[in-house]
């Protein structure tokens, strides 16, 4: 977030005139208040993190196939998510993370449904058998219900000149508080996609490359979807709607011509517009003095929100304006 990257900044301004060991115990220190924060939050949890996770360790999460409805003008969410793992230690169950402000309808395995458990913000599911270490397997979750509001607000309903905008900001630990998925950060997922469905007035950003927009519903509704195919913490996967303006840039990084996409409100679009070439600029001169953009085969975007900086969704950075400090 920005107030933490402020923090670094300064942190590194001064790191010349210290000892690295001082240095790297002022960098902890930052991560350590922010666990602190979250762990405050609810109470510790069976895996010992605090309230951080209660997902067990007994899996790897390998992709997350992620199915959300939502409507801007209502803080509510209907999904589906569907999480490929491996198994490794042999187990009868593996345990998610869920706020229980949450409904799970159901869990199913390959149309069978499976007997579960979801207390404590924990959603426990049970195998039919004992699964063996090594076996590559999945689970679909269908839940719905009002989202808790934790950390930065996670998931937030709000207006911008009247019309209603939904967005996710899950930094640090709030990807529970609206999905079900392992809310520490030391278990990424290699890919993910991310599909939604909202009224047809409306466009949905989320990480990635977006697939296609469809109609349903007699063109009532519309379902985006969206790709993502690099590793991925919980707490990166984002999305928002809203009736969004979109226009499309590129910069030259390199051999590669790389999208830069930008979702902003209407009333804002000349605004970003005309700050987009200070973001093409800054990426080839981060391109070139850093090395590779880290997802070049896909895109870097921008998607407008109300919250008074910036998040760094992968491929899709959430800001309040292309102010130039902030970008």
């Amino acid at each position: 977030m920005r107030l933490i990257f402020s923090c670094l900044l300064f942190i590194a301004l001064q790191a010349a005139a210290q000892q690295p060991e001082q240095f790297c115990k002022q960098l902890n220190e930052i991560a350590d208040m922010e666990r602190a924060a979250h762990a405050r939050l609810s109470p510790s949890s069976p895996s010992g993190t605090s309230g951080i996770s209660a997902a067990s360790a007994n899996f790897d999460v390998k992709y997350y196939r992620c199915e959300w409805e939502v409507d801007p003008s209502v803080r509510y969410i209907t999904g589906k998510v569907t999480v490929y793992y491996v198994i490794t230690n042999t187990s009868g169950d593996i345990t998610l993370d869920l706020m229980n402000t949450l409904v799970t309808d159901s869990v199913k395995q390959r149309n069978t449904l499976l007997t579960k458990q979801h207390t404590n913000n924990a959603l426990q599911v049970f195998f039919p058998a004992s699964v063996s270490a090594g076996t590559l397997d999945s689970v679909s979750i269908y839940y719905k219900g009002v989202p808790a509001a934790t950390g930065f607000g996670s998931f937030i309903q709000d207006q911008h000149s009247g019309t209603p905008v939904i967005w996710s900001l899950s930094e640090p630990y709030g990807s529970r508080d609206w999905w079900p998925c392992k809310n520490n950060n030391d278990d990424k997922a290699d890919s993910i996609d991310v599909i939604i469905t909202a009224p047809a007035q409306y466009k949905a950003a989320s990480n990635g490359m977006l697939q296609t927009e469809t109609l349903i519903n007699g063109g009532t509704k519309k379902v985006s979807w969206w790709k993502h195919r690099y590793p991925i913490a919980s707490y990166l996967v984002c999305f928002a709607v809203t009736n969004y303006s979109v226009f499309n840039r590129s910069v030259q990084l390199g051999n590669i011509t790389l999208p830069m996409v930008t979702y902003c409100y209407p009333e804002y679009l000349t605004l970003f517009q005309n700050g987009t070439q200070n973001v093409l600029d800054q990426l080839q001169l981060y391109h070139t003095t850093f090395g590779d953009y880290p997802f070049i085969k896909e895109k870097y975007g921008h998607v407008q929100f109300g919250w008074g900086g910036g998040m760094e969704h992968q491929t899709s950075t959430f800001v309040i304006s292309p102010d130039e400090g902030l970008i």
